[in-house]
């Protein structure tokens, strides 16, 4: 790799933050010592889904991504950043040893270059000086109005349920559980604000998922365990995903808890009981509900009355006991206000 050279130009320049996700440790040292001397801050990751969190918890200037990489390749992470209105607007380039004019086509389609290795010191800097000279100043603008906007409701559920559009079998569910979390949050006499924010929380629950890989999300049989730990990040890559957005900053206890159990045995950070936030307590219940009357590509959809009975059968296991007491106490009322307000239709399985 032809990456040394005597003529870079190291005068100073603002810190700008480039994240390099690559699986080749040697390519990573050498390509980061190089920046580096250009003054630039580098981070770097050495797998897709690692590489999918450090952008969306460091949001950096610009992005060098390579193509053949292991769980995922390039262009799934480039895909994966594609689908939140924040990391789809960081500049990304692909840095590659495929030279084939098919993968340098579709690069050049997804992202705002595609180099291929080895490649020359100094045109690469240059090329990266030019990205970021374009589009570098719209993007930080880009980052700052979304940080400080306030969604209206019909945004917030496009982005949850665009969740829906690569996980199959999920289809109506963001909009249903919403609907049984507002009904059960309003009957245990939670205040205006505190139900507003269980609203937005759970139609944003599983906006993690948009960094977890379609063909885990919709895998037919069993999850081995490395698929089951990328799973289990969707909480935290929710979290780290809508917590810059100030105007959230109350609806996100769901999305970041509302795998928790009662017993401690949920994740991501095995909270039990009262630690565990009440609105992802709340959501926990409603969230299961569905997941159990639903058809997924792993199992078949249950009939109510089993529902209900799986429920109380994890009553101070799963849930909070009090609050499956209420549910089910409440259900046929929480239920003719879900259909009341939305209609039967909204919510068939």
């Amino acid at each position: 790799m032809a990456m040394e050279s005597k003529d870079i130009d190291e005068t100073p320049v603002e810190k700008i933050k480039i994240l390099i996700i690559d699986d080749d440790a040697n390519f990573l040292f050498g390509i980061t010592r190089m920046l580096t001397r250009a003054n630039y801050e580098v981070l770097s990751a050495t797998d897709g889904m690692h590489g999918i969190q450090k952008a969306q918890l460091e949001m950096p200037d610009l992005i060098l991504l390579d193509i053949n990489m292991p769980k995922m390749t390039g262009f799934q992470v480039k895909m994966v950043l594609n689908r939140f209105p924040v990391t789809q607007l960081i500049p990304v380039v692909f840095l590659s040893a495929l030279n084939d004019r098919a993968n340098v086509l579709n690069g050049l389609n997804l992202a705002d270059d595609y180099i291929t290795k080895p490649f020359d010191a100094d045109i690469l800097i240059a090329r990266l000086k030019n990205i970021l000279r374009r589009i570098a100043p719209r993007y930080r603008q880009a980052i700052q109005i979304s940080a400080n906007a306030t969604y209206s409701i019909e945004t917030l559920q496009l982005w949850g349920q665009s969740v829906e559009m690569f996980d199959a079998g999920t289809a109506g569910h963001t909009l249903r559980v919403t609907s049984w979390a507002v009904a059960l949050a309003r009957s245990l006499g939670l205040g205006a604000e505190d139900v507003e924010n269980i609203r937005k929380g759970s139609m944003l629950h599983d906006i993690g998922k948009l960094a977890v890989p379609e063909f885990i999300l919709n895998k037919p049989g069993p999850l081995t365990n490395e698929e089951w730990k990328i799973v289990r990040e969707h909480p935290r890559l929710g979290y780290e995903m809508i917590s810059p957005i100030k105007s959230l900053a109350g609806a996100l206890e769901i999305p970041m808890y509302h795998h928790e159990r009662w017993d401690g045995f949920g994740y991501p950070d095995q909270l039990s009981e009262d630690k565990i936030p009440l609105a992802a307590r709340i959501f926990s219940i409603v969230d299961v509900h569905d997941a159990l009357l639903s058809k997924r590509p792993y199992k078949p959809a249950m009939d109510d009355l089993a529902v209900r009975d799986m429920i109380r059968s994890q009553s101070g296991k799963h849930f909070d006991p009090t609050l499956v007491e209420h549910f089910l106490e409440h259900y046929d009322s929480l239920r003719k206000e879900v259909e009341n307000e939305f209609g039967k239709n909204n919510f068939s399985h």
